[in-house]
């Protein structure tokens, strides 16, 4: 058998925003963008190509989710100091620089909406 992750929804307020972020400052494609609804249909594909994010629109009678605790969405790189330092050159915030644990390097960045997401190390 063959089991793949094909796309992670993220829900966030604001979709033109969260597209910014993601193309301009992690350097994601977009891979998908059309209307859905009345909002849209949006999927980014980050560098080096993997599973897609798809920038979904939040609800506003959703609970907001808690900002106090790191994503369970991990990012990979080759060299994570290396993609520390051209993040953070492009904007991204970091609340976690990185950092050798027992299990291996592990840095965490937020997006404009208090997401938090893992950065680890191949």
């Amino acid at each position: 058998m063959s089991l793949g992750i094909s796309q992670v929804t993220i829900y966030v307020e604001d979709q033109q925003k969260a597209v910014d972020f993601w193309t301009d400052k992690v350097g994601c494609a977009i891979t998908r963008d059309m209307p859905y609804g009345e909002n849209r249909w949006i999927e980014v594909e980050p560098p080096g190509g993997g599973a897609r994010l798809v920038i979904h629109k939040a609800d506003p009678d959703w609970p907001t989710p808690p900002t106090d605790m790191p994503g369970h969405v991990l990012f990979e790189a080759d060299d994570i100091v290396t993609t520390y330092e051209e993040l953070r050159a492009r904007g991204v915030e970091f609340t976690r620089s990185p950092e050798q644990e027992s299990w291996g390097w592990s840095a965490v960045f937020e997006d404009p909406e208090g997401h938090r997401f893992h950065l680890g190390q191949r």
